[in-house]
């Protein structure tokens, strides 16, 4: 019998009853008189299964997960691992990118698999667990859905001799967090800042940052993010102008000489200025995309000067796979 050690587990999972699910489809009692026999439940350990990237080219990169039962009084289980493979040489079966093994606790050339190695390939996306376990006359079955997350996480950089992969900071007005350790910015910590100057207030053209992300494929997908208006100066009333906004330009070939403009996914008009809010666009089906964020210039006093100047912050901002 071989024996795993899994450092840095995440939480044991306990399953929840599901009456819609056809359960009994999955793993069913054994029948044996001489099986064992009493309750269950099909609760498992795992190590690290929340995985993020920050290149904005994206490639299908594979990793790993290790999963251990940690249910009591079963005879036979079955682990089903969507999107996963194992290189085990137990009873498992791969199809249509979802493999399943199984096993019998009293059998030793499958007994070893109640702890297993599984591997996913496609990169991007969530995944689904499911472990089952039965004796004589029980069973149980426990599914997470989403279990498994590979996700887009943007390290928050601006372009730079540094990070030259960074958000196209066109005007030099969007500043990293590693650039906001000043008073200027308490406010905005973690975060993408822009602003406007804050000696003269004269700048009143839109400033803007942009970022191009490729090989995306065409699954569903969301853009999430954060973002907080902060204002120096706070309007007694709204004057309805845009504060902020997310434009959105599909790539649709490198060769073309087409131009695009940018779309309007979503914009901001509002004047509340204490509180991070997320946000969530459902992204169109393309592979190659560019993402803009532009802040808005407030209106302009007597003096040429912006009457309402304020802060832009971004931050957590992730492309996840969708339903």
């Amino acid at each position: 019998m071989h024996f795993l050690i899994f450092i840095g587990c995440t939480p044991e999972y306990v399953p929840t009853l599901d009456s819609s699910a056809d359960q009994s489809g999955i793993i069913s009692p054994t029948g044996d008189p001489d099986g064992r026999v009493g309750e269950l439940e099909a609760t498992f350990l795992s190590s690290e299964n929340n995985f993020t990237f920050s290149e904005s080219s994206m490639s299908s990169d594979t990793f790993s997960v290790s999963y251990v039962s940690t249910a009591q009084n079963f005879d036979i289980f079955k682990w089903v691992f969507e999107g996963g493979y194992v290189s085990s040489s137990g009873s498992s079966t791969t199809s249509s990118g979802t493999t399943i093994v199984e096993g019998n606790i009293n059998d030793p050339s499958t007994s070893s698999q109640i702890g297993v190695l599984v591997e996913y390939r496609d990169g991007f996306g969530r995944y689904d667990v499911t472990h089952a376990v039965a004796n004589s006359a029980s069973f149980d079955v426990n599914t997470k859905s989403d279990y498994v997350t590979y996700e887009y996480l943007d390290n928050l950089k601006v372009q730079s001799s540094s990070n030259p992969d960074g958000w196209t900071n066109t005007s030099g007005l969007w500043y990293s967090p590693s650039d906001t350790s000043t008073a200027t910015f308490s406010v905005c910590e973690n975060s993408i800042v822009g602003f406007y100057d804050n000696d003269n207030f004269t700048l009143t053209e839109p400033i803007d940052i942009t970022k191009e992300f490729s090989n995306f494929g065409t699954s569903k997908k969301n853009l999430v993010f954060e973002y907080k208006i902060d204002f120096i100066v706070l309007p007694a009333i709204s004057n309805n102008l845009k504060r902020i906004s997310l434009g959105y330009t599909p790539n649709l070939s490198s060769s073309s000489s087409i131009t695009i403009e940018a779309g309007e996914l979503w914009s901001n008009f509002s004047n509340e200025s204490t509180d991070f809010r997320q946000v969530i666009i459902p992204l169109p089906l393309i592979s190659n995309f560019n993402l803009s964020f532009t802040k808005y210039p407030s209106v302009v006093n007597a003096n040429g000067r912006q009457a309402y100047p304020f802060n832009v912050c971004l931050r957590n901002i992730k492309i996840i796979p969708s339903e």
